[in-house]
């Protein structure tokens, strides 16, 4: 597979990864049980960033020059696209709800909670839709010509999160999953 694919995929893991741990917050908000608001909102923040403006813009730029390559997929191309769409609105839609809430804004459980879920079921259908029937089919159909092209466009970006970590603006993420990680 191509190197760019593959980060994509290790994007794909970190997202996971993430997804996972909001998971554990929604549980233990649901359950009236402390839960970590500014960890929530910072992996939102994040999502908000590095997922939606960057890892979703190479994606994009991948896309776009395998979709002339693989006619019969058009359907699964703008599923991908609208699929980036909403999620960029919810991913959006769900920080904003998040954060009102840390000032005081009155929101169910219940309400936060199913939010959050259809926030992180859909981020995985669309994980896995592109894990395993999308990247395999561009891997098959781009040379390296294509590649080089692609290549050319991509942002210039850090991740802030699992790459050179942002500790000043990611400052609960990063401590959790540094200490997560036993202390690296």
């Amino acid at each position: 597979m191509h190197r760019l694919l593959e980060s994509l995929q290790r994007d794909h893991r970190n997202l996971e990864r993430l997804l996972g741990l909001l998971e554990v917050q929604l549980d233990a908000f649901s359950e009236g049980r402390e839960s970590n608001f500014d960890l929530k909102a910072e992996l939102l923040e994040y999502l908000e960033t590095y997922a939606q403006l960057v890892h979703h813009r190479a994606e994009d730029l991948i896309f776009e020059a395998a979709r002339p390559l693989l006619p019969g997929k058009q359907a699964v191309f703008d599923k991908l696209a609208s699929q980036h769409g909403d999620l960029m609105m919810l991913t959006h839609k769900f920080r904003n709800a998040l954060e009102g809430i840390m000032q005081g804004a009155v929101q169910t459980r219940e309400e936060v909670s199913i939010e959050g879920r259809e926030y992180v079921a859909l981020q995985r259908m669309h994980l896995n839709l592109e894990d395993t029937e999308v990247f395999p089919l561009i891997d098959a159909v781009l040379s390296a010509k294509d590649w080089k092209r692609i290549e050319k466009k991509l942002p210039e970006f850090d991740d802030p999160v699992f790459g050179k970590r942002d500790t000043k603006r990611f400052t609960v993420l990063c401590k959790y999953l540094q200490d997560a990680e036993g202390g690296e």
